[in-house]
């Protein structure tokens, strides 16, 4: 995934769990804070698995 877009996502879920706060805080309703752990637990996976997909040396380079 390239940085760029990977930034892009987690600014995306950042708003998202800003934003069912601000809906559970104007809704006076607390179901929206259930829900704003989603958003938030897909942003540590990003940075974890951010290695991934490290390219890796071609087969025909070995040396003996």
């Amino acid at each position: 995934m390239i940085e760029r877009r990977r930034l892009a996502a987690m600014v995306v879920l950042f708003l998202i769990g800003f934003g069912l706060i601000a809906l559970a805080n104007s809704l006076d309703a607390v179901w929206p804070l259930f829900v704003t752990v989603i958003p938030y637990a897909v942003i540590p996976w990003l940075v974890v698995h951010a290695d991934d997909s490290a390219p890796s040396e071609p087969a025909g380079d070995t040396q003996v």
